[in-house]
């Protein structure tokens, strides 16, 4: 240590500490990213619950149709939808867990000194929601496709087993933006308990508005008829009006929210 830094320290001022060159430093793979992201989805009690409760909620709602399959027609598309509302219900909760666990638990140092390249990070949480998020639909499909097995087997016999791909479509793009949005609020305000706030409450909210207030402008802003528009793939004419709520509610939110974030202080 040379005599001006140690005159420096004496007077309590720190010497600058150098800027880290990233170009220098070796690139990890992103898909190395998502698996430790997927990895620490599922490591936290608060996303161990959220899952569990997704599928218990799944069984819950299944063994109920399937104790009056006898009074009511048994077809797969009914069994798999009410296995997958639930799950569309909780699944942006994953989303929002993802972008602010580093945040509310603390741990945004540690992940950003190991891996100091933000926004493959960042992005890799994303893409750890997207892909829990198709594995967790599949597994409710799943029950779904079980419990009308069974459904069958305790009615007269008789079972709809027509599913098209429409219909698989919709039970994936549906809550798989959902999950975006939700990522896109977590990245936004990275308080958890902020964020779930603002998701479950603002975009209902300012639809009630915008319904008295905007009237017929409100479908331009109305979230969740774009999503059941895209989903269905039906138009009906609102091609422009559902590209711009979700360019509102989810790309915006997500671009300005991986900006922040990418430049947020760690403490």
């Amino acid at each position: 240590m040379t005599t001006s830094t140690i005159s420096q320290t004496a007077r309590g001022t720190a010497p600058a500490r150098a800027a880290v060159d990233l170009s220098r430093l070796p690139r990890q793979p992103f898909a190395r990213l998502v698996a430790v992201e997927l990895r620490k989805s599922v490591d936290t009690r608060s996303g161990r619950w959220v899952l569990g409760g997704m599928f218990l909620l799944s069984l819950l709602a299944l063994g109920w149709q399937v104790a009056h399959a006898s009074t009511q027609p048994v077809a797969l598309l009914g069994y798999v939808q009410t296995a997958e509302t639930p799950v569309v219900l909780l699944l942006p909760v994953v989303g929002i867990l993802a972008m602010t666990a580093e945040w509310s638990q603390r741990t945004a140092l540690t992940t950003f000194t190991l891996s100091p390249r933000r926004v493959p990070v960042l992005l890799a949480k994303v893409g750890a929601a997207l892909v829990l998020a198709v594995a967790v639909i599949a597994l409710a499909a799943g029950l779904g496709v079980a419990a009308t097995a069974v459904g069958g087997a305790v009615g007269d016999g008789s079972v709809d087993w027509s599913f098209g791909w429409r219909d698989g479509f919709g039970m994936v793009a549906f809550p798989g933006l959902n999950v975006l949005m939700g990522a896109g609020f977590g990245a936004l305000l990275p308080v958890t308990a902020v964020a779930l706030t603002a998701f479950f409450v603002a975009p209902t909210l300012f639809n009630v508005l915008a319904g008295s207030v905007l009237k017929g402008a409100g479908d331009w802003f109305d979230v969740f008829g774009a999503l059941d528009r895209i989903a269905g793939l039906q138009m009906d004419g609102k091609l422009a009006e559902s590209l711009t709520a979700v360019t509102l509610w989810i790309v915006l939110p997500t671009v300005v929210g991986l900006w922040l974030s990418a430049r947020r202080e760690v403490k």
